[in-house]
């Protein structure tokens, strides 16, 4: 290595140069933190001027190239690891377009340093965001194998050279990178796109340019039960009719025979939003059966539920334990679903109310309490803290109240709410750590102690982690 090739002294930082670095932490996204200090080109100081790179792992030391530089932090990539200073966590990933695909984060440490980062992170963004210093957290509940486990996958179609082409989008960007396999979807699921892929090109079904709004094809959305072996099969088209669209799902069906379920989704807009209003079935039904917990659910196409099936009991299970749910005790389950939840503690409770802002889902948790034969569980499509208030006037009373909001986490209303009926218990299950501490920090601040944080490792191989944790009433 030349002594142009890497800036000891006063370095000059700019973008495009090579440099020697030692990695000191990693983001809450998996990419490896590591800092310069000197002159920009127009001799500006720069000092720990933090540098993000896809890949690095902390604790290594290598030889990283700036790729852009922005005014607070810049981005970078790797162009070697030191052997003697690689993390003894690093692997060689699974996938062969591992780093290119934006799926997975984390394929490059082991199973074991992805648990032990997933800790360290959510340790550290409860302490940032929520300012607990002192909260513990238990090990990471983790997969004997972490892969293949997703049962919901939704793969984007385009178009090159005149072929129709389906894949996962480039990191970063919306340019499809053909898939071949995945290391976190089921066989199945990857055959299943390809042969539509293929039958397609057959039937001279485009794949959809989203820069010009034009083609026929834009995703396939697929959903399959381990459980049962149903599989649902959605394609999203910008027109509802095709002329060899009955031969090209007759093909499909007689390929894949596990098939239940093929609809036809229509979205002819611009924009990123997978699926659009209108549905068809072309095959069989509109929903599949799973099985979790002991309990049968039907799950539609636009049906909320968790993507891996194998950690969900896992979940599910530390929800009833940390919950503690008497025969007596009335809860709340907010933001219900199609009622998974809900389901499942109605097997412990004395009696579940369950709301819910989508209609369809509201119907649905209807028609899932129906076939299990629950009957102490009863489901009301409101905004939940305005359905609390509903049911205080009732004269309800709820012992504790169980929320699995979305990423954006819990509306301030509502908490506003769970506060002013003083409910002694919440259980809460958060797939966002940041939105996580934020709301824990609301409780904290407003009479409620924070107990043990259970993160659950819901998806393997990427940064995301499920975190369930019960707060009581001081």
């Amino acid at each position: 290595m030349n002594s142009n090739e890497i800036k000891e002294e006063l370095k000059v930082i700019q973008e495009h140069e090579k440099y020697k670095v030692e990695f000191i932490s990693m983001t809450h996204d998996g990419r490896g933190v590591c800092k310069l200090s000197g002159i920009t080109m127009d001799d500006k100081p720069l000092e720990n001027y933090p540098i993000f790179v896809e890949g690095a792992i902390i604790g290594e030391i290598g030889i990283i190239e700036i790729t852009q530089m922005k005014k607070s932090y810049g981005l970078g990539q790797i162009v070697r690891i030191f052997n003697d200073k690689k993390s003894p966590n690093r692997v060689t990933p699974s996938c062969p377009i591992f780093g290119e695909c934006g799926g997975c984060q984390l394929m490059h440490l082991s199973y074991e340093g992805q648990l032990s980062f997933k800790k360290g992170m959510v340790r550290e963004t409860l302490r940032k965001i929520g300012g607990f210093d002192k909260i513990h957290i238990n090990d990471v509940i983790g997969m004997e194998d972490p892969t293949k486990y997703r049962n919901k996958v939704q793969v984007p179609f385009g178009e090159l050279k005149g072929k129709a082409i389906s894949g996962f989008y480039k990191l970063n960007s919306h340019e499809i990178i053909p898939l071949t396999e995945c290391s976190i979807q089921t066989e199945e699921m990857t055959e299943i796109v390809k042969f539509i892929r293929n039958l397609c090109n057959e039937y001279h079904i485009k794949g959809y340019n989203e820069k010009l709004n034009k083609g026929d094809i834009r995703h396939v959305l697929i959903r399959e039960s381990i459980k049962t072996g149903e599989v649902m099969v959605i394609l999203i088209c910008t027109k509802a009719e095709y002329p060899e669209l009955d031969e090209l799902v007759n093909k499909l069906v007689k390929r894949h025979p596990r098939i239940v379920s093929v609809m036809i989704n229509v979205n002819k807009y611009q924009t990123n939003t997978i699926l659009g209003n209108y549905f068809k079935v072309l095959y069989g039904r509109n929903y599949i059966i799973d099985e979790l917990c002991g309990l049968k659910f039907k799950i539609g196409c636009r049906s909320f539920y968790q993507v891996n099936a194998y950690q969900t009991e896992k979940l599910y299970n530390k929800v009833l334990e940390v919950g503690a749910f008497k025969d007596t005790d009335v809860v709340i389950d907010a933001y219900c679903g199609i009622g998974t939840i809900g389901s499942t503690i109605a097997k412990k409770a004395k009696y579940v109310y369950g709301v819910e802002i989508v209609e369809e889902a509201i119907q649905n948790a209807k028609e899932n309490a129906e076939m299990n034969g629950l009957t102490n569980i009863e489901f009301v499509c409101n905004k939940a803290e305005d359905q609390i208030k509903e049911w205080a006037k009732m004269g309800i009373k709820a012992d504790a109240i169980v929320v699995d909001p979305p990423r954006k986490g819990c509306e301030g209303d509502f908490l506003k709410t769970v506060v002013e009926m003083n409910i002694p218990k919440i259980v809460y299950v958060s797939c966002d750590v940041a939105t996580l501490a934020r709301d824990l920090k609301y409780l904290a601040e407003n009479g409620y102690n924070v107990g043990h944080i259970q993160p659950v490792d819901m998806f393997p191989q990427t940064n995301h982690i499920e975190n369930v944790v019960c707060v009581t009433k001081k």
